[in-house]
Formats: C-alpha cells, sequence, structure tokens
C-alpha cells in the first residue's frame, strides 16, 4: 500500500514539475528567440528543427475517425500510431541533445576555449532538456499524444535554445577556422554513425 502511496506522490511531483518547467521553458525560450534565429541548425541534428510540428499536434482527423460508428477501430489505431510516432520524435530530440553535448566537446578538443559559464549554462541547459524529455514522454505514453500539445512545443523550443547555445561559439570564430572545424564535424558525423 505504501509503493502505491509513493507511486501517485511521485507522478503527482512529476506532473507538477513538468508544468511548472515548461513555463520556464516559454519564458526563455521567447528571450533567446532572437538567438535561435540568428544561428542556423547544427549538421547532424535530426527532430530539432523539424519543420511542422504541428502535424503530430492536430487531432482533427482523430476526431472524424471517432465520430464515424465504423471506423472507431481505425481511430483507435490511429491513436496507437500517432503516440508511436510523438513518443519516436521525441526520442530523437533526446539524441540531438547528446549530439549537441558532444559537438562541444568536439569544439574544446579542436582548439576552441569556452568559459566555465558558457559550459555550465549548456551543461545545465542540456540536463534539464532530458529530463524535460523524459517527462514527457512518459506523459504521452500515458496520456496519448494530444494531452500536452504546449508541452511538446516547449520540448522542441529548449533542444532548440541548447543548440543555439551550443553553436554560439562557433559564430565567433574566423571564417577560415570555421570552415576547417565544420569539414572536422562532417568528418566526425559520420565515424559516430558508423561506429
Amino acid at each position: 500500500m505504501a509503493g502505491i502511496i509513493v507511486t501517485f506522490l511521485a507522478a503527482f511531483l512529476g506532473l507538477c514539475f513538468l508544468w511548472l518547467f515548461s513555463l520556464r521553458v516559454e519564458r526563455t525560450s521567447k528571450g533567446d528567440a532572437t538567438l535561435q534565429q540568428a544561428h542556423p541548425s547544427l549538421p547532424g541534428l535530426s527532430a530539432t528543427f523539424s519543420p511542422d510540428l504541428e502535424i503530430f499536434l492536430r487531432k482533427d482527423d482523430y476526431h472524424k475517425l471517432l465520430t464515424t460508428p465504423e471506423l472507431t477501430s481505425v481511430a483507435a489505431k490511429f491513436l496507437q500510431d500517432r503516440r508511436r510516432i510523438v513518443l519516436m520524435w521525441l526520442g530523437e530530440l533526446e539524441g540531438d541533445v547528446r549530439l549537441l553535448w558532444e559537438f562541444r566537446r568536439f569544439l574544446v578538443r579542436n582548439g576552441l576555449s569556452v568559459t566555465l559559464r558558457e559550459e555550465a549554462r549548456v551543461a545545465c541547459t542540456g540536463f534539464w532538456a532530458l529530463i524535460y524529455l523524459r517527462l514527457i514522454r512518459a506523459a504521452i505514453f500515458l496520456f496519448g499524444p494530444f494531452a500536452l500539445p504546449g508541452a511538446l512545443r516547449n520540448a522542441r523550443s529548449l533542444v532548440q535554445l541548447l543548440a543555439s547555445r551550443g553553436v554560439v561559439r562557433l559564430a565567433r570564430v574566423p571564417a577560415s577556422r570555421k570552415a576547417e572545424i565544420e569539414r572536422k564535424w562532417a568528418q566526425h558525423l559520420l565515424v559516430l554513425r558508423a561506429g
């Protein structure tokens, strides 16, 4: 009995954390919108800059299927498939966070100096992004793909923020050195994908 109470308490606290953190992400991403627009996406990111997130969030088709009695089984399959797609997309975002951290390590290994403040900021953003993505994945698994549309938008915004903070250091490098680093990063990506 105590285990059940602890589980419900942990779930409740997790949902509260998710809600509070989504408010913080929304404010942070609005404040750094110019930073996000100033820096293009990093090669190798798969889900962070996906063109149309609204495709995942629309539920019009699902409601149309539900209103037709003959298509309720199709609606159930649609919901199941949409949940699976959203969970896979969140998994790709998580992979992007890890790739962004690898990119920061790559920059340091290639001689770019970073300040402790920059590194701490990126590390904190990456840490919170991973926690946030895990919480959202659990919520989508439990409540369905249409339960938290704002949280999905915030998840992408948070990873975009991390991407912009991750490449801001590269933007300050002279053009000749930048081209060399980008070439080495492309080679490093090939090695990562092969191994």
